[in-house]
């Protein structure tokens, strides 16, 4: 009761800028492959495309707009967020219309690369980078309360599109979509950000509430960050879980008849999924506020490890809950900790650019590890041996993040 009573008091204390996170993340999903994944069979056949040929097409406009996200992703560090953020709601919404409106394969290539470049990447960047910079000793809760919106994303959104696609047809669904995002999104995200002072050349924000007295001193340049050794030494922990869980979402359909389940089971799972990212993500923004985002790195990395583990050796029905159980653990976790840990090593004076380098090379990981995975197995790999070779590359990230971080005080 008292953690919830703070929370809410957190909220009531920083609507504003808590609410912008929040919409904004939800806004994102409009650009995420949950959501556009809805509507493959019908741009399938209209476009007269294979499953195939969709799935390279979305590969390679993941993997273009992976390419402009060093440069993009550091803007944010110079350029007022209020223009920021109109802009990429703004590309997001004439995307969407592309997208409904063309019988252009050109068109629809171009749209995709729209997603991916703003609901995919820099929506979710921009929100993260602002939450750790705007706040300090919440920063953690900060991050996880607005991460909420990619949860209700995921609950909702995919429900009204099915029933939207029933009703009135793909390409209106989508009309429909550009529409809410140009009409209500936009003005609403200007609005939460209109009054607040967010200057990108600010050391902290103003966290008026928690901020300490003194402000982070240490604040490292990109080259900075790419020349410590530390930097690589944590990155493989920070990207590996999302690109993991990309290509084994992408292939759940080989996994579940490899495993004796059924898709409607699989699918019914994804609620402990859900709600264990929910919860996580909330639980593990406290613990990082506590005890420092270095710390909890590597709790946040074990349950998707003990998941893989029961993928590897499970098949009974209750192994694929626990499955997804975990992996939504670790997905919550990251939630929280995904800006702050850059953030407490290299200070939020040039946040956005070096995670920009992350955000990059998870998002090439994004595009390529469906595609490794579909290879290994179209190569005759068993489906256990590929999650086996998944499960030591988190373990021997995991080691690399424990050498890194051993022996460090929350405040070195």
């Amino acid at each position: 009761m008292q953690l919830s009573g703070d929370l809410i008091r957190f909220f009531v204390a920083e609507w504003r800028i808590l609410s912008f996170g929040l919409i904004f993340q939800f806004v994102s999903s409009f650009g995420r492959t949950f959501y556009i994944a809805l509507f493959g069979v019908e741009i399938q056949v209209d476009f007269d495309l294979t499953p195939g040929e969709f799935s390279y097409i979305y590969s390679a406009a993941t993997l273009a707009a992976a390419l402009l996200i060093p440069w993009l992703g550091r803007l944010v560090d110079d350029v007022d967020i209020r223009k920021y953020a109109f802009l990429m709601v703004f590309a997001l919404a004439v995307s969407a219309i592309s997208f409904a409106a063309t019988s252009s394969l050109a068109v629809l290539c171009l749209a995709l690369f729209g997603f991916r470049v703003t609901g995919g990447s820099m929506m979710n960047h921009a929100s993260v980078v602002t939450m750790s910079r705007y706040f300090v000793r919440r920063r953690g809760v900060a991050t996880s309360i607005c991460a909420l919106g990619i949860s209700i994303g995921e609950a909702v959104l995919p429900i009204l599109a099915v029933f939207m696609m029933g009703l009135i047809g793909w390409r209106v669904t989508w009309l429909g979509s550009g529409a809410f995002l140009l009409l209500i999104a936009a003005p609403i995200v200007i609005w939460l950000l209109w009054s607040i002072p967010l200057d990108p050349k600010a050391t902290v924000g103003d966290d008026r509430s928690y901020a300490p007295p003194e402000v982070e001193a240490y604040q490292a340049t990109r080259r900075d960050a790419l020349s410590d050794l530390k930097f690589y030494a944590l990155a493989p922990t920070i990207v590996l879980p999302p690109s993991l869980i990309t290509a084994l979402f992408f292939h759940h359909g080989t996994i579940a008849e490899v495993k004796g389940w059924t898709l409607e089971w699989l699918a019914t799972c994804f609620v402990g999924f859900a709600a264990a990212t929910v919860v996580s993500s909330v639980v593990f923004g406290v613990l990082v506020d506590r005890y420092s985002a270095r710390r909890m790195l590597l709790w946040t990395t074990v349950p998707m490890l003990a998941g893989l583990l029961c993928l590897l050796y499970g098949r009974s029905d209750a192994a694929a809950l626990l499955y997804l159980v975990g992996l939504g653990l670790t997905t919550g976790g990251r939630h929280s900790l995904s800006g702050a840990i850059w953030a407490e090593i290299y200070g939020t004076r040039h946040l956005g650019g070096i995670r920009s380098v992350v955000h990059m090379v998870t998002a090439l990981l994004f595009g390529i590890s469906p595609a490794a995975f579909g290879w290994m197995i179209d190569l005759g790999i068993d489906v256990d041996a590929v999650v086996l070779a998944f499960a030591l590359l988190l373990a021997a990230s995991m080691v690399m993040a424990a050498l890194a971080t051993g022996g460090q005080s929350d405040t070195s």
